[in-house]
């Protein structure tokens, strides 16, 4: 009798471990790497434990690294063959991304849609929003954050000018420099104290975020992103060029000198920023001020209305990882992007999914419409691989015309040389 019952007790202990490890083997981990953006954290948190509980077979390994380490530590990761299963990154990488065969397309079926149609179509304007992620007509990520700068206006500071933004915003380049000059304090030497408008010089990211739009205005792009070339030494990029050198040299509004932009709108010192997504509102209020938001004006020989170039994070899956792996972050994927509502009420990102745009919550929204505007009626920055290094040769071609008092032509002739060779030396050609 006790040896019948040893030998049951044995064989219950050894399918309790065959269980265990059927299980252990069942389950499939996934590597979740976000940047630090701490109102966003605690909401991931709590969908990652949500998630796990509603798919048992699936356990993830959130890890956030902070901003000032994250490109690095993300960029030598994915190179080195490691790094994570699941990671959102800004469009300004994914072209060198998409350029070393990091990215795994997306698997729609898995991500909790029909197919990649579907995708499209559950975003408001989803071809165009969309498009940050897409690469040859197809698509390699689902959006955590989609942003487009608008204009911020420091209603006390209008009101003081004897200007009402509602309606004597600018909408040309042409009208800004007149309604900047009502706006512009100066003291008794002439110094600026306070500026009615500037431009953000501070980092070369908005070389291709702000300046090539204004180009693009006019019909034309610097950065050929399908065929890697340049053109830059045309009229329409003397003409954005010639507007920034007159800003700061001729008419003497603003310039690298002086605080950086929302910094200085922030302090009460700028009556008008243009490069201020949805998460500036915040900071705005935070600082006390009375602001309203408008679109982005656009040249009077404008040919396209596009706004500032949109940017966005979206989620992505290294192609590295198993297939089960993958299937499994781009379930999370999905379940992380399902709720758009809670990540703009919570975190203060904008995901645009139709049904949630339509919401009335949406539309009574003081703000989000004219974002949504800019972003649907503008287009990416160039995802190219060698993003910084030609914004940086494009804030050198701007400072040696505006702070340098070279000849622009001269300048833009020299600026295409370089950055193809740049583009060239990222193709490995």
């Amino acid at each position: 009798m006790l040896k019948r019952l040893s030998l049951v007790v044995m064989m219950m202990v050894l399918l309790a471990a065959l269980t265990s490890v059927t299980v252990a083997q069942d389950t499939v981990t996934v590597k979740l790497w976000m940047h630090n953006h701490p109102p966003r954290i605690p909401l991931d948190e709590t969908l990652i434990a949500q998630f796990e509980a509603e798919n048992p077979g699936i356990k993830v390994e959130f890890t956030v690294v902070p901003d000032q380490e994250w490109d690095t530590t993300l960029g030598t990761a994915l190179a080195s063959g490691s790094g994570p299963d699941l990671f959102n990154q800004a469009t300004f990488a994914m072209g060198q991304f998409y350029s070393q065969g990091i990215l795994a397309p997306i698997d729609a079926e898995a991500a909790g849609y029909a197919d990649a149609a579907s995708v499209y179509g559950a975003y408001e304007a989803g071809e165009a929003l969309l498009a940050g992620a897409t690469f040859d007509g197809t698509l390699y990520g689902l959006p955590t954050e989609l942003s487009a700068y608008a204009c911020y206006t420091n209603d006390a500071l209008w009101e003081a000018a004897g200007l009402d933004p509602a309606t004597d915003f600018p909408t040309t380049w042409e009208e800004l420099k007149t309604v900047a000059e009502q706006l512009t304090v100066r003291d008794d030497s002439g110094a600026l104290v306070q500026r009615g408008f500037d431009f953000k010089y501070d980092a070369s990211i908005f070389m291709l975020l702000i300046f090539n739009p204004m180009v693009q205005q006019l019909g034309v792009n610097m950065i050929d992103e399908v065929n890697y070339t340049a053109t830059i030494n045309t009229p329409e990029v003397k003409q954005v060029l010639t507007y920034w050198n007159d800003w700061v040299n001729n008419w003497k509004l603003g310039g690298p000198q002086y605080t950086s932009s929302r910094a200085a709108f922030l302090a009460g010192e700028l009556a008008t920023d243009c490069d201020g997504g949805n998460w500036f509102a915040p900071q705005a209020e935070e600082a006390g001020i009375d602001y309203s938001i408008h679109p982005i004006p656009v040249w009077e020989n404008a040919t396209n209305d596009n706004g500032f170039a949109n940017y966005a994070y979206f989620f992505m899956v290294n192609s590295s990882a198993a297939p089960e792996v993958q299937q499994a972050a781009w379930k999370l994927a999905g379940y992380l992007t399902s709720d758009p509502a809670q990540y703009l009420d919570v975190a203060g990102l904008f995901q645009a999914k139709a049904d949630f745009v339509a919401s009335e919550a949406f539309q009574s929204n003081t703000i989000m419409p004219v974002f949504l505007h800019e972003l649907s009626v503008s287009t990416y920055h160039p995802r190219i691989n060698g993003f910084f290094e030609v914004s940086d040769a494009l804030m050198r071609a701007r400072d040696r015309v505006i702070i340098g008092g070279e000849d622009i032509d001269t300048v833009l002739a020299e600026a295409e040389a370089e950055v193809n060779s740049i583009l060239a030396a990222s193709q490995g050609m």
